[in-house]
């Protein structure tokens, strides 16, 4: 979630978050997509709202005291401090309404967002969120207010490996285009809430760059090896550790050996005489039917030391989609590079 701060913290991936509607009535104006994050400690203002503020409301923004710090570690000054009332109403009854002041901090970041609600206005307002139900409730001189989530438009068109072989529309969200014809098993699919000019623009595009994807193994080849080369850490005080033979199935055996020299002649793998880590292949069968190939690097692994590589979020993922409007996923074809 690359727009939040310190102890912001990504909201539960298992629930939708909770997107509501508030009003300025110092502006007369009403702000969509407030999004409530009850682990958030800061009130966040992004930019693109911000300029969309009557020129006397902006003018009232106050020079910011202190850095703030994001989810990766990097520092970055808010534009301003600006003090706002900010008036919630229940979403049937708008009699049912509560004002109370917030000061946003105002960010030059992207986010589908216009601002972030923290512990601060929640503990104001004296409301309880639930992200299960997608509701905040509070208290009002007119009663309990309730808030009903409301949802946010897809941002991006997909891209996939499999359906179709021919370009033709299915349904209202599956267009599927051949690239290359050379390689009419691999086709791609473009997101069908596309304008039809727009499809045809974005297949008239993949078409005519064909020749930067890899269609094969044998175009993986050819990158300088001081670009890609890998070298293992292990220590040299450890004896190297050879795996005994595991036996496989005929028909697993049978795929890996073509695989194998399908690999060899593509120059991607060579034979080594003098071994010194020997470990097996292992074959993982996937969804689609099809195996992949993978190697039992257990005893390797233990002998070199451990990198903090921790996984993507998938929230974080998704925010950084903010502020275009397609996003292609051509590079996670078969799924190597998932969210």
């Amino acid at each position: 979630m690359e727009i939040s701060f310190p102890a912001i913290q990504a909201f539960n991936t298992s629930c939708a978050p909770i997107v509501v509607q508030g009003y300025l009535p110092e502006s007369g104006h009403g702000v969509k997509r407030l999004h409530i994050d009850n682990d958030s400690s800061v009130e966040i203002m992004y930019e693109h709202c911000f300029r969309q503020l009557p020129i006397i409301v902006r003018r009232t923004i106050k020079p910011p005291t202190t850095a703030l710090s994001r989810f990766f570690g990097e520092s970055a000054w808010p534009i301003g401090i600006l003090d706002l009332k900010l008036e919630l109403r229940d979403s049937r009854d708008k009699s049912k309404r509560r004002t109370e002041s917030i000061e946003f901090c105002v960010v030059r970041l992207y986010s589908r967002y216009n601002a972030i609600l923290g512990r601060t206005s929640i503990q104001k307002f004296g409301a309880i969120p639930s992200t299960i139900h997608g509701m905040v409730r509070f208290l009002t001189d007119q009663g309990i207010a309730t808030l009903e989530s409301t949802p946010l438009d897809a941002l991006c068109a997909s891209v996939n490996d499999n359906g179709s072989a021919t370009p033709e529309e299915k349904g209202a969200n599956e267009w599927w285009v051949i690239v290359n014809p050379e390689y009419p098993e691999q086709k791609v699919k473009i997101g069908g809430n596309l304008t039809q000019e727009t499809k045809e623009n974005l297949t008239n595009i993949l078409i005519a760059n064909s020749d930067v994807f890899c269609w094969r193994d044998a175009d993986m080849t050819g990158v300088p090896r001081e670009i890609v080369q890998h070298h293992l850490c292990a220590s040299i005080n450890l004896t190297p550790i050879k795996q005994k033979k595991r036996p496989m199935a005929p028909e697993r055996s049978e795929w890996l050996g073509r695989e194998v020299h399908k690999l060899v002649k593509a120059n991607i793998l060579r034979k080594v005489n003098y071994q010194t880590w020997v470990a097996n292949p292992v074959l993982v069968a996937k969804s689609d039917g099809t195996w992949q190939l993978c190697i039992d690097f257990k005893d390797i692994n233990k002998a070199c030391p451990k990198d903090n590589y921790p996984f993507p979020k998938i929230d974080w993922k998704v925010e950084s989609l903010a502020g275009f409007r397609f996003k292609c996923f051509l590079d996670a074809y078969k799924g190597y590079h998932q969210i």
